[in-house]
């Protein structure tokens, strides 16, 4: 070492580090420039292999919220975690699908500047939710489905979605077609993702560490009404809208650019959505929605244009179970892919996305945490990465705030023993971008983006390879769905009946729309909910 220091033209003291590397003392901490020109003299001499500064690591910007990291018992919020790991790696240490929100939260953990809306069930009371929780409103408009005693009001709490068999025997023409379930917490749980109070000891972390989120109740027992859901939108937006009895409503004081909807139905985008949401675009605001969960069509408004339409992953990159997919989808992250769903879920599947709920069957009851699945938690994912962007630099406008989020993707994984997404392999499968949006959600990427959206260079990388003995354990037990295309009518006697479509499974994050005599309506139920 001392004749390449000498060749080098250099003076420093030094030590072993490593079977083949050295560590060069100078005596004193070297700028940086100086530090770089040693560099580029020992990199240039043919004895060396290669020279890296000794730089000081700094203590990584994580949430001291007890339960955010994994255990021996649980996984933690194992969503937010680095991205990373390879084939070699256990299951639970593969995160090739995750948004890598560690790696974010080094450049920014969040502002208060922007606002990120949330038009679902409402919200409840919780522990772990503080200040920034802004004042919304309720507009549910049908007072049996609202199960709050009137329409539309100032209070967006969740009083509960629960649908009884004496709801349905009581009133056949309100609730015949709607499921039974006990109450879901949905905007609860959604909220609770992006603004849990972060780094105050207890429970969870939330995607913005100084969020600032306005629940919309837009949706009571039965799921929402379109235009319930599109006056929210507007109003959520700072938009002036108008009572039943045409009078204005107060203006949001705290206009949001991002609105979360994780509710949708079967039916193609229509003129009322699209209408408010180009109105929106034209204000900077971003509208993110959650594909839906029947694993086949995009459901709406996820399919509208200039929508961030959302697919679910599981944590190893490729498509969860029960996610829909297809053109229209923007990109895709994280949703929870159930051990207990499709024929795969035992070898390939997670324990879900943690966050806050409530244990209320009907009424509310106590703040819990608890574990969800569904295209319905994907999409806050997005919604809290489009809110660090604003937060990084508040002038995106909702055109870059798109362009940051498909730009900085990181390409969808690719399989040699997986099948693509299709009709015929409509469950786990791997996504393209004809099916899953553009790539896969890059949070880290995207923050960089917002910092300077004009000079920002998308950098290619190489896709990730998902091949491990857990995908050759699932591919052997045959397809995880079956497919969405129907079998032709097999040939019977005259007078016989004929073979039936397949049904899709009841798997309902975002339900099919049903027709009533005067609106559509639109739903969203977890396909696993765990406490």
């Amino acid at each position: 070492m001392k004749k390449v220091l000498a060749a080098a033209g250099l003076s420093a003291q030094e030590r072993g580090v490593g079977k083949r590397s050295r560590h060069l003392d100078f005596g004193r901490m070297l700028p940086a420039d100086e530090a770089g020109r040693i560099v580029h003299r020992l990199a240039r001499l043919s004895e060396v292999e290669w020279v890296v500064p000794n730089e000081r690591e700094r203590r990584l910007n994580a949430p001291t919220d007890p339960l955010y990291p994994a255990t021996f018992s649980s996984s933690g919020q194992w969503w937010m975690f680095q991205a990373g790991g390879s084939n070699r790696n256990d299951l639970e240490d593969r995160r090739r699908g995750v948004p890598d929100l560690l790696g974010a939260w080094q450049a920014s953990t969040g502002s208060s500047v922007p606002v990120v809306a949330v038009l679902d069930t409402g919200i409840t009371p919780h522990a772990d939710l503080g200040s920034g929780v802004l004042t919304g409103r309720d507009f549910v408009s049908t007072v049996e489905y609202a199960n709050d005693g009137d329409g539309w009001d100032a209070d967006a709490s969740d009083p509960g979605d629960w649908v009884s068999q004496a709801d349905r025997d009581g009133s056949p023409s309100l609730f015949g077609d709607c499921e039974i379930d006990d109450s879901s917490w949905h905007g609860t749980t959604i909220i609770g993702m992006l603004a849990a109070e972060t780094g105050n000891g207890r429970g969870v972390a939330g995607i913005n560490w100084s969020a600032r989120v306005l629940p919309v109740r837009v949706a009571g027992k039965c799921g929402a009404e379109v235009a319930d859901i599109v006056v929210g939108m507007r109003w959520a937006a700072g938009l002036q809208v108008f009572d039943h009895g045409g009078r204005p409503l107060p203006l949001n004081p705290n206009p949001a650019r991002v609105l979360n909807i994780s509710f949708g139905g079967s039916a193609a985008c229509n003129a009322a959505y699209q209408d408010v949401i180009d109105e929106l675009a034209r204000l900077g605001v971003v509208v993110v929605a959650a594909a839906g969960n029947q694993n086949g069509a995009v459901s709406r408004p996820a399919n509208c244009r200039g929508v961030v339409g959302v697919a679910a992953l599981n944590r190893d990159g490729f498509k969860a179970s029960y996610s829909n997919f297809g053109a229209a989808l923007a990109i895709a992250t994280v949703g929870g892919d159930p051990r207990m769903v499709g024929n795969w879920g035992l070898e390939v599947g997670d324990d879900g996305l943690l966050t806050l709920g409530n244990d209320g069957v009907r009424g509310v009851g106590n703040s819990i945490y608890v574990r969800q699945a569904g295209t319905s938690f994907a999409a806050p994912v997005v919604a809290g990465v489009a809110g660090l962007m604003l937060g990084v630099n508040p002038s995106l406008t909702a055109a870059q705030i798109i362009d940051g989020l498909q730009r900085s993707a990181r390409p969808h994984v690719v399989s040699p023993t997986i099948a693509e997404c299709s009709e015929q392999n409509p469950g786990r499968c791997i996504c393209t971008t004809a099916t899953c949006g553009v790539g896969i959600l890059d949070a880290v990427a995207a923050l960089q983006y917002a910092t300077d959206p004009v000079s920002y260079v998308s950098t290619a990388r190489v896709p990730e390879v998902i091949d491990n003995p857990e995908v050759d354990a699932a591919v052997a037990l045959g397809a995880d769905r079956p497919s969405n295309i129907a079998e032709p009518p097999a040939a019977v006697p005259a007078g016989g009946g004929g073979g039936g479509a397949l049904g899709w499974p009841w798997l309902l994050a975002l339900a099919v729309a049903v027709g009533s005599l005067s609106c559509r309506r639109e739903r969203s139920r977890g396909p696993a909910r765990a406490t």
